[in-house]
This record gives structure tokens, sequence and C-alpha cells, in this order.
């Protein structure tokens, strides 16, 4: 543990209000709660394997489903793990920084297992044991139980009856702060993965700063299965683009779709970079290599969180999840239509209340 703080020994505050929080005391409490449940003998495993044939969705889905899943290990009282084998193994090119997550199939050996699959509305099948108090164990009565889900329920979490008891950060701490900490707590980039971004910050980047954004537009010859999304008014981008000093700034635009980055590319020539590879949806990856997919969403994800400007819409995860990640809190827009609205990690589920990380659809608990 003191190694682990040693590294991170700032003592930054990372949340706002009265009082002073931080790094090393949510590191602290987190870490009391994974040691925890090292010593436990029943697991919860986070499921996202080929071999159970359904779609696991997007980066952020399964960022969400991940963190969703650890806070039911603590209420269970179960050892998590990670089983992430799709469309790559994720131990490929994102690593366990400070928890072991990985699963292996030995702990099955003389256990009793079970799948529960509650993506999208099937979350309603444990509604009650989210946020009523019920006792997860009279639902998960196997060894081994492997969930696959892609909500964030810290929200539904909190109402719990002894919550702050089960597990105090998840009460003290804003959703957001949750993320960027669990998110460095258990994750860093593998060697693959480190190789590939210091490459591309060594030949790609020219000046100081970078602005970035994320654009979602859906459904397009990239991802024809994917779902169709509002369109952007990328005029509304430029505008903010061209006021930034182009001498002070490089451009990334982060997207599912070529159209945007070759106009991107065209419009600022001098100072739009970009990943290698293809664009590929890491759970559609059609004829594109599903291996140089994954490292490019990889690495498209962790340049936004390293942004001086980051721009970010309520199109999708991706970008939420990386201003929740973001190493800086100031730098911040939220796309909304015509209007870029300065905003923080803590003002992004008040502007984009819906989706994985806000409000749940109103017939998700029927």
């Amino acid at each position: 543990m003191e190694g682990i703080l040693n590294e991170t020994s700032e003592n930054r505050v990372i949340s706002k209000g009265s009082e002073n929080i931080t790094w090393e005391r949510i590191l602290r409490e987190i870490f009391a709660t994974a040691n925890h449940s090292r010593q436990r003998t029943k697991y919860i495993v986070y499921e996202c394997s080929k071999a159970r044939g359904m779609h696991c969705s997007g980066w952020s889905d399964r960022i969400a489903g991940i963190m969703t899943t650890y806070i039911i290990s603590i209420l269970t009282k179960r050892h998590f793990l990670i089983h992430f084998d799709t469309p790559c193994f994720l131990t490929d090119y994102i690593m366990p920084a400070h928890f072991d997550w990985r699963y292996n199939s030995s702990i099955l050996q003389h256990r009793t297992s079970s799948f529960h699959y509650y993506k999208n509305l099937n979350h309603k099948k444990i509604a009650k044991y989210m946020f009523q108090g019920d006792d997860f164990d009279t639902y998960f009565k196997h060894d081994v139980i492997f969930i696959l889900m892609n909500w964030d329920f810290i929200a539904d979490f909190r109402k719990r009856p002894n919550i702050g008891h089960d597990i105090p950060w998840i009460t003290q701490y804003h959703q957001s702060d949750i993320y960027k900490h669990l998110y460095n707590f258990f994750f860093k980039l593998s060697p693959v993965s480190d190789r590939a971004l210091n490459h591309f910050i060594r030949t790609q980047r020219k000046r100081k700063k970078i602005a970035c954004a994320h654009i979602r537009h859906g459904r397009n010859s990239n991802m024809p299965n994917d779902i169709k999304r509002g369109q952007l008014p990328l005029q509304a981008l430029w505008k903010l683009f061209d006021t930034l000093d182009k001498n002070e700034y490089d451009l990334f635009v982060a997207s599912d779709t070529n159209n945007v980055k070759i106009f991107a590319k065209e419009r600022y020539p001098e100072n739009m970079i970009d990943t290698p590879g293809e664009i590929t949806h890491i759970d559609q990856s059609g004829m594109n290599d599903e291996r140089e997919g994954f490292l490019k969403q990889i690495l498209d994800f962790h340049i936004l969180t390293r942004c001086d400007v980051l721009i970010i819409s309520g199109n999708g995860g991706f970008g939420m999840l990386a201003a929740f990640i973001r190493n800086i809190d100031y730098g911040l827009y939220c796309w909304k239509g015509e209007s870029m609205i300065p905003c923080s990690r803590y003002t992004v589920t008040d502007i984009f209340p819906s989706g994985k990380f806000g409000k749940k659809p109103m017939n998700l608990w029927q």
C-alpha cells in the first residue's frame, strides 16, 4: 500500500465541498474494500466473453458495467474479477494497476456458477437488490457469478439502507470522482498500448497544447449496424476550434465516421492529428481488424483524457467517460446543438442527464 501511495502523494484536492477530499484518502478507502475481497472464496466476475455469444457494447458501456459489478461484489462480499476477451483479451492492451482483477477458469473447479445478463432493460430483474436493501445473496446463490451489464447504478446504490457502512466512499464522493479514481486503481496501459501512445506523442504532437472533440453520429458506412444518433452541427465545433491559437494547439477528433475526420483534416491541415488504424466499434468490427480497432479506441480514449480542451456531447458515453477520468478540471465544453457550454466533470450529467451514467429510461423498473 505504501508503494501505491508514494506514487501519488501530492494530496491534491479532487472534489468540491467544505471538506478537502484527497486522492490518498480515496485510494486508502478503495484499497481497503478491494483488499477485503481478495480474502474471499466466492466470486463476482464481469463477463464480456466470446463464449457467451452476446454483445458487450462499447468501451464506456463496458466500464460502466465493470464499475457496477465491482460495487455488487462488495455488497455480496465476493472477490471481484474481470473476464474480457472480446474482441480481444483486455490484458493485451489494458493491465491491472493496483488490483489484480484477472480471471482464471481454475476458480470454477469444485464451485457452482451461473451467468446473469443485465444489459439495458434487463437490469430491472435485480432492481430491488440494487437500491431497496434486499440481500443480493438471496439472488446470487452460486459460488461464481458471471454478470454482463452496461449501466451505471451509483445513484441507485446510494439509496440502499446502510450503504454508508458497506461502502463509505460511494456516499461521500461525486460519481465522476469515483470513476476517475477507480479507473486509475484498476487499469493502466499495457506495454503495447503504452508504446503506441508514446509513438503517437513523439511523431504527431508538434505543439504545447491539444484541443480535442468526440463526435458520435451512429450508423454510417463505418458502422452500418449501429444505432443512428442525432447529427451534431459541426459548424459549432469549427467555430470554437477557429478561436484557438494554431501556433499553440494541436487538434484531435475522435469519431465514429471517416467523413468528419476528413473534413477536419481539410479545414485544419497543419494542426489536425490522428491515431493510426481504421475506425472500428469494438462491438461491431465488420471487415476491419479487431485488434487494430481496439487499440485505436484505447489510444483515442486515453488521448481524450489528456486534452487541454475537450469537447463532448450527449451522443455517446465515450467522451463523457473521458471527461470523468480527465486529469485536469478546466477547458471542458458540453456540446448541445449550436451551443458549446463550459462545464466540468461535476456538471456533465446535469447537462446530459440521460444515458448510462445518468437517468434510466422511465420503464426501466416496471
